[in-house]
Parts: structure tokens; C-alpha cells; sequence
């Protein structure tokens, strides 16, 4: 028995379209080296435009070398914030503030990096604040 020709074409369409990832536009990159240079932590944001806001990936890199894809530290959901701080050379606090209740992951290591990470307190809104504090990320940007 044949299978139709257009059972096979169907069935490679939607092979192919489970297979490749959907990747979206990085934008907002704050790249913080860590105070001896060796190692940088780059925060980036990816935007899918079918969103009202964008995760944002924690990475880090060995100095002089280019930023990975996914971020390898952490995954932040839309409307949440991080603030990553070096505390040492060898040492990155990593801040999570949740929109919605998430799990703070555990402490690992990362090249000889011990990343840890913690929750910083969420803002309760009252009828007198018009907006939203702003994302926290590192201070200085990569162009």
C-alpha cells in the first residue's frame, strides 16, 4: 500500500516545524565584568513581539568571549526582574524578583563562578503609585 504524497509532504512540515526552536531578538544588553576582568555576566533580554514583556537570560562568559545563547546561569520570566552583582572575582549574587511566586534555584558553580541566588522582596502597589518601579539590571551596557 502507497502512502499519498501528501501525507508524506504533511508529516515532514511538521516534523521540521517541531525540530527548530523558536528563537527571538535580543535587546537590553548589560554586560558587568567581574572585579579581577576574567569573567563577564551579560543580562539579556529576548523578545518574541507576540508578548507584553520579554524574559531575560543570565549569562556568563569568560572576558573576550562571546555571548552564549541561552543564558546558562538562569531564565527569568516575562514580568519579573533580576539584578546580578559580583561579590568577588569568583563570586555573582543573583537577585530574582518575581511577578507571580517562583522557585529560587539553588546555588551552583559555573566555570569556578559560585553563582547564588536569592529573592528580593516584591512591592506591594497602592491606588497613589501611577507605575511600576523599573527593571532592575546591571548597571552599564554593552553596545
Amino acid at each position: 500500500m502507497k502512502t499519498p504524497l501528501f501525507i508524506v509532504v504533511g508529516m515532514c512540515v511538521v516534523l521540521a516545524s517541531c525540530s527548530t526552536a523558536k528563537r527571538g531578538n535580543i535587546l537590553d544588553v548589560h554586560d558587568r565584568p567581574s572585579p579581577d576582568g576574567r569573567f563577564v555576566c551579560t543580562v539579556f533580554g529576548e523578545i518574541f513581539h507576540d508578548t507584553t514583556g520579554y524574559p531575560r537570560h543570565v549569562e556568563l562568559h569568560r572576558a573576550g568571549e562571546k555571548r552564549g545563547y541561552p543564558g546558562n546561569v538562569c531564565i527569568v520570566p516575562v514580568g519579573s526582574s533580576v539584578e546580578a552583582v559580583w561579590t568577588s572575582p569568583t563570586n555573582l549574587a543573583v537577585r530574582l524578583q518575581f511577578e507571580t511566586r517562583g522557585i529560587i534555584p539553588a546555588c551552583t558553580n559555573i566555570m569556578g563562578v559560585t553563582v547564588t541566588f536569592s529573592e528580593l522582596p516584591r512591592v506591594r502597589y497602592n491606588d497613589s503609585q501611577k507605575s511600576p518601579p523599573p527593571i532592575i539590571v546591571p548597571a552599564t551596557s554593552a553596545e
